[in-house]
C-alpha cells in the first residue's frame, strides 16, 4: 500500500510557514493534517490507513520504553536542523526570512506526517514541535542543536496539555555531516564514531536526565537530504580529515560495507552506552541510507517519503533495520505486529553487535583427491588447440568480477568486513594457493599436469598487485569492463618474460554477468542482452586478434535468481543491508511480480546470447584459438544443511560472494565441463555434489572443443539385447551380432584408415594408416 502518493511538499510548506512551538487545541481522533483546512492535504485525509491498532491489544499504557507502542505516544517532537530536498523547487533568494526559516519547515513537515501517523493508534495526540533555537548571534550548529534542545525542555515542561511526568514523547535529534567517511578502516572508523558520540552524547545525556518517558530517534541523514548553504552538518565534519583516512575503494562493495559497519557501529555504540539502560529512555539510531545507483545519480526526497522511512525504520528491530532510500521504489506503510505490537530499541531486540570479533573458526578449506593416470604432455607441442592435453598448457589467466577476485573467499565466519580482501589465490578458475590437496582450483588441478604452470594469482590483492598475476578479475566489475581487463591481460602476457607468447599454450576462463544482473532493473535498456552479449564479443574479439594458441572457457553467467532464497530465510544470519545494495534487483522485487519474471527471462536470454555468439564458429577461424561454452551454472541448487535450510556455509560472511568451499565445488565443476564433449555438457550445478576430479582417458584425451566433440563420431550403445545364441547357429540367416568372434576387411586407403586421426595441416602424417579408427 502506498503512502499518500499525491501529496504537494509545497503544501505542506505553505501550511507550516512561521509555524512555531506553541501548541494547538485539537478534538480527539482528528488527524493532524485534517486541522488545517487547505485543499493540498485531503489526500492525506482520505488516505485508506492500512495498520489495525484495535487488533494489537493496545489498551494498557506502556510502564517502560522497552515496551512503548504507538498509540503510547503522546507528542512528536525534534530538534536539529533538517534541510528540505533539493529538487524541491523552494529557492527564494528574494525572501531570505523564508529561506532561513527552512530547516524547521522541512523539520516540521516530517514531525507532522509522523503525529498524523499516530493518530490512528492515539487519537489524543498532541500537535508536534520543532523548536527553532533562533537567535540573531550566529553560531556554529552544534551550538544551534544545545541551543535547540534547552528550548525543547523548557516547551515540553511548560506545555498545557502534556503531563509532562507521565506522557510519552518521541523526540526526533536530525543530524547530517556533510563531510560522511564511511569508507574507514574498522578501527578507525570506531574511534571517529566515538569522537562523534561524545559531542552528540552531551545533548542525548541532557535528555535522559531531563525528559522522562521519552523514545529518542538518532537520525543521521544522507548528505543529499541536506542543503549545505541551510547546514553544513552538526560541527562533527571537521573530524572526519583528523580521525578518518577515508579507504579509496570506491566500489559498490565497498561502499555497502562500510555502510553497513557504520551502521553497525553506531548502533554497538549505542547499545552499549547509559542512554539505553533505564526503562524510561531510550536512544535508537535510524540509519538512512541510500540505494547506491550505478548511476550515481542524485535520489532526492520529498519530507513526506523521509518520514515514512523514519517511522518504517521505527517498526524494524535493531540490527535488521534494511530498507534504503530508492528514488524508483514506491515506499508502502509498515504496521506493528501481533507479536511485537511497541517501537523496538535494543533491549527488545536483543540486540547484539555484528562488529564483534568473528568467533567462528576459519573455513576448513576444501582439497580434492587427485588419481589421475595420463599426465603426460603430447609428444611434440600440439599446433591445433583441438589436440591439447592439459599438460600442454603452459599459462592460465582470467577475466571477471569479484567472484573471480576471490573476495571474501578466506574470510571467517561473521567476518564481513573482510569480505573486501580479494583471496586470489583461492579463486577457483585460476587460483594457485597451496596444492590441490588443500585448495581445489582449476590452477591447482592443472599444476598436476603440468608443475610449470604459469600465471595463477595467489595470496590476496587487487588485480594491479603482482600477486595477481594474470587473475585481471576486477572487483564490481560488469560486462561493460571486460575487454578493457582483456586488453591489460594482453599486455602482461606479451611483456612477461617468463611467457613465450608465441608459443606457449593457454587457457584464459571468462566469467561475468552477475552484477549486469543485480543492476539490469535499473537501466535495462544499458544491461540489455544484447548489449551485455556485444560486450562479450568485444573482449573475445580482443582475445582472438591478439592472443596466439588459447583455449578460452566462456562460463554461462550464473543462474542468480537463487539469492532469493538465501536473503528471505529469517533463519539465516546475513547482513540484508549489504545485500539489498549489492543486488537489489534480484532481491527487492515481489514474488510472482513481472519485474521479476522481466529479470529470470534476462537472466536466460544472457546465458542464450554467449551461446549463440559461441555457435556463429567466429572464433573457430584459425587452428590455434577456440572459445567453448561451459553451461554448468545455467541452473544451480542452492545448498542446503540437513534441517533444508540454505547452507550459508558456501557462502562468504557477506551471503553474496563464494566461500572457499564454494569455490573449490566450482572449479570441479568447470574441470568436469571441459572435458565433457560439446553438446553433452552438465547445465546445472549442485553445490551439494561431492568435489570430485575427473579425469581425461585414452578415448577423450584432450579438453573438448567443438571440433574434437564432432571428430570422435561415438553414440551411446543403447541396446539392451546383446546375448549370444544359446547354441553355435548352423545357419548364417539365425546369426546374432554376438555370434560373430572375427571381423576383417579389404579394400583401399579409406578402409585402411589413412590420415583419419591426422592433426590439421599436417599432411605427410596423411600416410600413417589409423587402421583402429576404421570404419570397417
Amino acid at each position: 500500500m502506498e503512502l499518500w502518493p499525491a501529496i504537494c511538499p509545497m503544501g505542506l510548506l505553505l501550511l507550516l510557514l512561521g509555524q512555531g512551538p506553541t501548541p494547538t487545541s485539537t478534538s480527539p481522533g482528528e488527524s493532524v493534517l485534517a486541522r488545517h483546512p487547505l485543499p493540498q492535504l485531503q489526500t492525506l485525509k482520505n488516505f485508506p490507513f492500512p495498520c489495525k491498532p484495535q487488533k494489537l491489544g493496545l489498551n494498557v499504557p506502556s510502564t517502560s520504553v522497552n515496551t512503548l507502542k504507538p498509540s503510547d505516544i503522546k507528542l512528536v517532537v525534534a530538534i536539529g536542523n533538517l534541510g528540505t530536498p533539493l529538487d524541491s523547487g523552494m529557492g527564494n533568494v528574494d525572501n531570505p526570512e523564508r529561506t532561513e526559516n527552512r530547516p524547521q519547515q522541512a523539520c516540521m513537515e516530517v514531525v507532522t506526517v509522523l503525529s498524523d501517523i499516530i493518530v490512528h493508534f492515539n487519537p489524543s495526540v498532541l500537535m508536534p514541535m520543532c523548536p527553532s533555537g533562533r537567535s540573531a548571534v550566529a553560531r556554529s550548529p552544534a551550538e544551534d542543536l544545545w541551543i535547540q534542545a534547552k528550548e525543547l525542555v523548557r516547551s515540553l515542561k511548560e506545555h498545557p496539555q502534556l503531563d509532562f511526568q507521565h506522557d510519552w514523547k518521541l523526540i526526533n535529534v536530525f543530524f547530517s555531516n556533510t563531510s560522511q567517511c564511511h569508507l574507514c578502516p574498522s578501527a578507525q572508523q570506531k574511534r571517529y564514531l566515538m569522537r562523534r558520540m561524545d559531542k552528540l552524547n552531551g545533548i542525548l545525556d541532557y535528555l535522559r536526565q531531563e525528559v522522562p518517558r521519552a523514545f529518542v530517534n538518532l537520525v543521521e541523514l544522507p548528505e543529499i537530504v541536506t542543503v549545505s548553504h541551510w547546514h553544513q552538518g552538526t560541527g562533527f565534519s571537521t573530524l572526519a580529515s583528523g580521525l578518518c583516512n577515508c579507504s579509496r575503494e570506491t566500489s559498490k562493495l565497498s561502499q555497502a560495507v562500510m555502510q553497513w559497519s557504520y551502521q553497525e557501529a553506531w548502533e554497538g555504540l549505542l547499545a552499549a552506552s547509559r542512554l539505553n539502560n533505564q526503562e524510561s529512555f531510550a536512544v535508537v539510531v535510524q540509519p538512512f541510507f541510500y540505494e547506491l545507483s550505478p548511476s550515481e545519480r542524485p535520489l532526492p526526497q520529498d519530507s513526506t517519503t523521509l518520514a515514512l522511512s523514519l517511522w518504517n525504520s521505527m517498526m524494524e528491530p535493531a540490527g535488521h533495520k534494511n530498507e534504503l532510500l530508492s528514488a524508483t521504489e514506491k515506499k508502502t506503510m509498515k504496521c506493528p505486529s501481533w507479536e511485537s505490537p511497541y517501537l523496538f530499541t535494543y533491549k527488545n531486540s536483543n540486540y547484539r553487535s555484528k562488529l564483534l570479533k568473528p568467533s567462528g573458526k576459519a573455513e576448513i578449506r576444501e582439497g580434492a583427491e587427485f588419481t589421475c593416470p595420463e599426465k603426460d604432455p603430447s609428444d611434440m607441442i600440439p599446433t591445433t588447440v583441438h589436440r591439447l592435453k592439459p599438460a600442454d598448457i603452459k599459462v592460465i589467466g582470467a577475466l571477471g568480477d569479484s567472484l573471480t577476485a576471490g573476495n571474501g573467499a578466506g574470510s571467517k565466519p561473521g567476518n564481513i568486513l573482510d569480505v573486501l580482501t580479494q583471496y586470489r589465490g583461492l579463486s577457483w578458475s585460476v587460483g594457485g594457493d597451496h596444492s590441490i590437496r588443500t585448495v581445489t582450483t582449476l590452477a591447482n588441478i592443472l599444476r598436476e599436469f603440468n608443475p610449470s604452470l604459469k600465471g595463477f594469482s595467489v595470496g590476496t590483492g587487487r588485480e594491479h598487485s603482482p600477486q595477481a598475476a594474470l587473475n585481471q578479475a576486477v572487483a564490481g566489475a560488469t560486462s561493460w569492463s571486460l575487454a578493457a581487463q582483456a586488453r591489460k591481460l594482453v599486455s602482461l602476457m606479451k611483456s612477461d618474460q617468463a611467457i613465450h607468447f608465441e608459443e606457449d599454450w593457454k587457457l584464459i576462463t571468462m566469467f561475468i554477468g552477475g552484477n549486469d544482473l543485480c543492476d539490469s532493473c535499473n537501466n535495462p535498456v544499458h544491461f540489455s542482452p544484447q548489449n551485455f552479449t556485444n560486450n562479450i564479443k568485444a573482449a573475445l574479439d580482443i582475445l582472438h586478434a591478439e592472443v596466439p594458441r588459447a583455449f578460452v572457457n566462456l562460463v554461462q553467467a550464473i543462474e542468480i535468481i537463487g539469492l532469493r532464497e538465501l536473503y528471505k530465510e529469517p533463519q539465516v544470519s546475513c547482513p540484508r543491508l549489504i545485500l539489498r545494495n549489492l543486488c537489489s534487483c534480484v532481491l527487492k522485487l515481489d514474488d510472482n511480480s513481472t519485474e521479476l519474471a522481466a529479470l529470470i527471462e534476462r537472466n536466460r536470454k544472457y546465458q542464450e546470447g554467449t551461446q549463440a555468439l559461441v555457435e556463429t564458429r567466429r572464433y573457430d577461424t584459425r587452428g590455434d584459438f577456440t572459445v567453448v561454452v561451459q553451461p554448468f551454472f545455467e541452473k544451480v541448487n542452492m545448498p542446503r544443511t540437513p534441517e533444508g535450510l540454505p547452507d550459508s556455509s558456501f557462502f562468504a560472511p557477506d551471503c553474496f560472494h563464494f566461500s572457499a568451499k564454494a569455490h573449490a565445488h566450482s572449479a570441479s565443476a568447470l574441470w568436469k565441463n571441459m572435458l565433457e564433449p560439446v553438446g553433452q555438457k552438465t547445465r546445472q550445478h549442485n553445490f551439494e555434489n561431492k568435489v570430485h576430479i575427473v579425469c581425461p582417458n585414452q578415448a577423450r584425451p584432450f579438453l573438448s572443443t567443438h571440433k574434437n566433440s564432432q571428430q570422435g563420431h561415438g553414440t551411446w550403445m543403447l541396446c539392451k539385447e546383446k546375448a549370444p545364441s544359446a547354441l553355435p547357429p548352423a545357419s548364417v540367416h539365425a546369426l546374432r551380432p554376438a555370434d560373430i568372434q572375427v571381423v576383417a576387411a579389404l579394400g583401399d586407403s579409406l578402409t585402411a584408415g589413412n590420415g583419419i586421426g591426422s592433426q590439421e595441416g599436417d599432411f605427410l602424417d596423411v600416410r600413417t594408416q589409423y587402421r583402429g579408427l576404421s570404419y570397417r
